[in-house]
C-alpha cells in the first residue's frame, strides 16, 4: 500500500478542488475528441463526455478511452452518455468542447445551447472554418475559436490510435469579442493537459492557415489511399498539393486573412517564408508519423461523409464568389466525389485520375 504524506494529500485535494470549478462538457468523442478528453480526465477535471455512436459510448462505459500511441496505452475511465441524454442534464455546462466533424456544427450547437450556461463558453476543436457558425448559433460572447494541431484515428468504439504525442499536440486559441476574451484564461490550462496552447489575436486568420494546411493534406492524399509522407513521394504529387495551399493562400488574401501563426511557429517564420504553403505543409509532415492516415482517408474507407466539401470545397465556392477560379481544389472536390459515390476507391493510381482532371480545369 502506498501512503501519501498529508501535504501531498493537501496539495492533491486543492488540484483537484481548482479542476472541478467549471463544467465541462464534450460533445462529439471520435478519435481526436476522445484523445483530448483522455488527456483532461486524466489531469483530474470532471467531464460528460457526449457522442452520437451509440457503440462507441457502451464502450468507454465499460473500457473507458483507450488511446494508444507512441508512448504506450493510456487507460482512462470516462463518463459517457448519448446524445439523447442531454434530456435528463439539470445542471448546464460551463465549458463545452465540440469535436463533431464540421458538417455537423450547427446541428450539434443547437443540440446544445440549451445546456450551455449565458455565461458558458463553446470551444470548436475542428477543421474548417466552423467559428462563425458557432457564433451564430449561440452568440459571440459565448464563442471561442480554436485550431487544433493533431492527428489520430479512431480503429473500433473507444479504441484510438493517437498519431501525434501530445509534446507535438498544438491548440490555437483566440476570441471573436472583445468582450469575452477572459475566457481564454479558462479555457488554456484546460486544453494544456492535451498538448501546447497558444493565444492567438486573430483566430479567423489563424483558422484559414489551417484550413490551407488541410486542403494541402488531407483530401489529395485520402483520394491515393495514402499517408501524408507516403503521398508526397508519389511523382509529381508535391508540386499538385502545393498548387492547392497557393489557391487557398491567395484566397485568404484577397477575403483579409493574415498569416497569423499556427503549429508553433513564430510570427517571424510566417511572415519571412516567400513559400508559405510549402512550409505550412512540410511543418505539419515533420509533426505526424509516417503511418498517419488523415481523418478523410478513414471516412473513406468507413463509407461515410467526409469534410472535403467543406475544406476544399469552400476554397472553389468562395473563390467563385469573388470571381476566381481554383483549379487544383476543384479537381479534390470532383474526385472526392467520384470515391464517396463508389465510382472509384482510394489508390496511388488516382495521381493520374488527377492530373488530368486539374489539366481540364485549366483549359
Amino acid at each position: 500500500m502506498v501512503i501519501v504524506p498529508f501535504f501531498y494529500r493537501s496539495i492533491l485535494k486543492n488540484n483537484m478542488t481548482e479542476n472541478q470549478k467549471y463544467s465541462i462538457a464534450f460533445v462529439g468523442t471520435g478519435a481526436n475528441g476522445s484523445s483530448i478528453a483522455a488527456d483532461i480526465i486524466h489531469a483530474g477535471y470532471e467531464v460528460s463526455c457526449y457522442d452520437q455512436w451509440p457503440e462507441n459510448i457502451e464502450a468507454v462505459r465499460k473500457n473507458g478511452f483507450i488511446i494508444k500511441s507512441s508512448a504506450g496505452t493510456k487507460n482512462v475511465q470516462a463518463k459517457a452518455f448519448h446524445f439523447c441524454q442531454l434530456a435528463e442534464r439539470i445542471k448546464k455546462f460551463d465549458i463545452v468542447f465540440m469535436a463533431v466533424k464540421s458538417y455537423d456544427t450547427l446541428w450539434a450547437c443547437e443540440l446544445i445551447k440549451p445546456y450551455l450556461s449565458d455565461e458558458g463558453i463553446l470551444v470548436g476543436l475542428q477543421n474548417g472554418m466552423t467559428t462563425g457558425i458557432i457564433e451564430t448559433s449561440v452568440g459571440k460572447k459565448r464563442t471561442i475559436g480554436c485550431v487544433v494541431e493533431l492527428a489520430s484515428e479512431m480503429t473500433q468504439p473507444g479504441l484510438v490510435q493517437r498519431n501525434t504525442p501530445k509534446e507535438r499536440t498544438w491548440f490555437g486559441l483566440g476570441s471573436v469579442n472583445k468582450k469575452n476574451v477572459s475566457a481564454i484564461d479558462k479555457i488554456k490550462p484546460i486544453l494544456s493537459c492535451a498538448g501546447t496552447v497558444s493565444v492567438s489575436e486573430n483566430i479567423l486568420s489563424a483558422k484559414w492557415m489551417k484550413l490551407l494546411v488541410n486542403t494541402m493534406s488531407l483530401g489529395p492524399f485520402a483520394l491515393l489511399g495514402l499517408p501524408v509522407q507516403s503521398g508526397l513521394s508519389e511523382v509529381g504529387m508535391r508540386e499538385i498539393v502545393i498548387k492547392i495551399g497557393q489557391e487557398a493562400m491567395l484566397l485568404g488574401e484577397a477575403l483579409g486573412f493574415d498569416a497569423e501563426p499556427i503549429m508553433g511557429l513564430t510570427e517571424e517564420e510566417m511572415r519571412q517564408s516567400n513559400r508559405l504553403p510549402e512550409k505550412l505543409l512540410d511543418t505539419l509532415v515533420g509533426h505526424i508519423g509516417p503511418a498517419a492516415r488523415d481523418c478523410i482517408l478513414q471516412d473513406f474507407l468507413k463509407g461515410r461523409r467526409t469534410e472535403i466539401e467543406m475544406i476544399n470545397g469552400l476554397v472553389v465556392k468562395e473563390s467563385k464568389k469573388i470571381g476566381k477560379s481554383a483549379p487544383y481544389n476543384a479537381a479534390i472536390v470532383e474526385i472526392g466525389a467520384m470515391i464517396s459515390s463508389g465510382a472509384i476507391r482510394p489508390r496511388p493510381e488516382n495521381i493520374e485520375l488527377l492530373q488530368n482532371t486539374i489539366k481540364r480545369n485549366l483549359g
